[in-house]
């Protein structure tokens, strides 16, 4: 239920700021500055995980109450919850105004991928990754359901370059009530395709960028990859909305991130990376273009390689060193 507010607003409460000069939409999330480091939380317990680490079993105590937990049966030890983020860029809102500032209305929360203090999502046992995928799932269909939110996403920093501030294995999941620039502009470029998905897949297959096909899903290198070893993962099927796949989607989906990741190991060393996964809109005028049925969801992996510089944040024309067939190519090879 909406967390009930007084008429009275915390300058601390998250904004969003619309702008209509540049078409930029920024989440103004003062909270967000008051995050606790691993060096903060090591300099005031000691070195020992267990004496510090928020997402370490036997630190329920330190996280607000899990929303959902892996199993789901509160006698079994935990492999994979979900708990509200303590310091959130939206929040419920339920009079949140319409306009190009408002408070920012939303749910933000992190999912811990594993109950002991893994710092790389290769640690993890390969049925327990199984099941932070499925409860990634069940949750976004949660968020799905609920009329106030547009759209939401679930997304990875791996790495202090990467914005993660914990090395301890964790993702998070975001509701918001409105589909953002990068999705809207997605779904404009799509509307130019009759297929645009099966022709994205098609022109990987024809230039050599596939690296991986199983279950129905590939992961291939993007024409256009703005890092060395960018890779997508989607399914070859129309299919747009991962919450409402199957659970051996989500299963190989699993599968797929620990061979990529495994290998971006190989290839670069200690890279830190991104993902995010990209669903059709829950509500709204999107859901009513017919390119929604034709999309498929998409799981897209950035390695943070190569720093952003003045070209690439004055532009938004990114710069690689590394033609995408032959990322594909060696991820391949592995």
């Amino acid at each position: 239920m909406p967390v009930q507010r007084s008429s009275e607003r915390d300058p601390r409460d998250p904004k969003v700021c619309h702008d209509t000069h540049t078409g930029r939409t920024v989440f103004i999330a003062p909270r967000r500055d008051e995050r606790p480091g691993d060096a903060k939380l090591v300099a005031e317990a000691g070195p020992a995980p267990g004496a510090w680490c928020p997402f370490c079993a036997g630190n329920e105590s330190r996280t607000p109450l899990a929303i959902r937990r892996a199993p789901a049966d509160p006698a079994r030890a935990w492999q994979a919850r979900i708990i509200p983020n303590r310091y959130p860029f939206v929040e419920p809102q339920p009079d949140a105004p319409e306009g190009t500032e408002r408070p920012a209305h939303g749910i933000h929360e992190v999912l811990i991928e594993s109950p002991q203090h893994h710092t790389s999502i290769l640690e993890i046992e390969p049925d327990g990754w199984v099941e932070a995928w499925a409860l990634t799932q069940r949750r976004l269909a949660d968020l799905a359901a609920r009329r106030d939110l547009a759209w939401g996403m679930v997304f990875k920093n791996s790495g202090p370059r990467a914005g993660a501030s914990l090395e301890h294995v964790h993702s998070q999941i975001v509701g918001v009530d409105f589909v953002p620039p990068a999705v809207r502009a997605k779904f404009t470029a799509a509307a130019n395709h009759a297929d645009p998905c099966a022709d994205l897949i098609a022109d990987a297959a024809a230039a050599g960028r596939i690296v991986l096909e199983a279950d129905g899903l590939v992961a291939l290198v993007p024409a256009a990859a703005r890092q060395p070893f960018e890779t997508w993962v989607l399914p070859v099927s129309c299919e747009p909305h991962f919450h409402a796949a199957s659970a051996e989607r989500a299963a190989t989906v699993a599968r797929f991130t620990r061979l990529l990741v495994g290998r971006l190991a190989t290839l670069l060393p200690g890279v830190d990376f991104n993902w995010w996964l990209h669903e059709a809109a829950w509500s709204g005028p999107f859901t009513e273009d017919p390119i929604t049925q034709r999309w498929h969801w998409q799981l897209e992996i950035l390695p943070r390689a190569t720093e952003l510089a003045g070209f690439e944040l004055g532009t938004g024309c990114h710069i690689t060193a590394l033609p995408p067939g032959e990322a594909a190519a060696r991820l391949r090879d592995g």
